[in-house]
């Protein structure tokens, strides 16, 4: 038996089946369950690159190639399924100055201190003094207030940090979520196979797919952990960690056993999580 430890996002969704992009006409049917007004003939990733004729990181692009219109990620908060395809920052604060513009010339005296209407003031071209622009690539599933983005200037780095934005404060005060892009798509894809807000993953794989078993373990202490991973010749220090997006101090470690088709995410050095592939049980 060889773990790997070194497991990337990529890796992870490969090892579980995400080995190809879902074929057209499966990704098609999906988009209509969504909204029917999406482009049925492009994928997001045609869609952003024939409007945009911008480059993205290509592990994110390879990562979106794979996860693109894959039922797995129907709740992730990653837009690699559902109706949202990649767009800029500027672009949403455009749209909010034109859904609001009617109402400042109403109300002229509640502007003064609108960050939309001070925007509105001044050419586009100037706003990079005040907020850079960034590429949205992803926003919490369950409450929808926090948008996910590289910015603009990182996107021809290979590994660029992910930034986000709360709605309920500036819409300057871009954060540091992830130091990399790495980090942020492996947080995610541990999130999605562990279920931490939505089964989704778990179900598509246990019962649409149908050829994984999940097990689930929790244990006392991490040294009570460290001795089980042991029985499976897992050195625990040794798997790679990742954030979770939900619990400032959560987090995952990683590793696997491709031959046996088993997939072991450590949350928290306290729970198990046993991804096993049907066959080889």
């Amino acid at each position: 038996m060889e773990i790997k430890y070194d497991l990337s996002a990529i890796d992870m969704i490969k090892l579980i089946g995400c080995r190809e992009p879902v074929a057209r006409e499966d990704w098609e049917e999906i988009r209509k369950r969504y909204d029917p007004s999406l482009p049925m003939d492009k994928t997001r990733l045609e869609s952003f690159q024939e409007e945009y004729h911008q480059t993205i990181p290509p592990m994110l692009y390879d990562f979106l190639r794979l996860a693109n219109d894959h039922p797995l990620f129907e709740t992730a908060d990653i837009w690699a399924a559902g109706p949202c395809l990649l767009y800029f920052s500027y672009e949403d604060i455009e749209e909010r100055i034109e859904e609001d513009r009617d109402y400042w010339e109403e109300t002229p005296e509640d502007c003064v201190d609108d960050e939309y209407y001070q925007f509105s003031q001044i050419p586009k071209e100037q706003w990079k003094e005040s907020v850079l622009n960034y590429l949205y690539i992803g926003s919490d599933y369950a409450a929808g207030v926090v948008n996910f983005g590289i910015c603009e200037t990182d996107l021809d780095k290979e590994n660029p940090p992910v930034y986000y934005l709360h709605e309920a404060g500036s819409i300057k005060d871009w954060k540091v979520i992830a130091d990399t892009l790495s980090d942020f798509l492996g947080g995610i894809v541990c999130d999605v196979l562990s279920g931490v807000q939505y089964s989704t993953a778990q179900d598509y794989l246990e019962e649409e797919d149908g050829g994984w078993e999940f097990s689930e373990s929790r244990y006392n202490s991490e040294e009570e952990l460290r001795k089980q991973l042991a029985q499976h010749h897992i050195d625990l220090s040794a798997m790679k960690k990742y954030p979770s997006f939900y619990g400032e101090e959560d987090s995952y470690r990683c590793c696997a056993d491709e031959e046996a088709g088993t997939l072991y995410l450590a949350k928290n050095g306290k729970e198990l999580l046993v991804i096993q592939r049907v066959e080889y049980l």
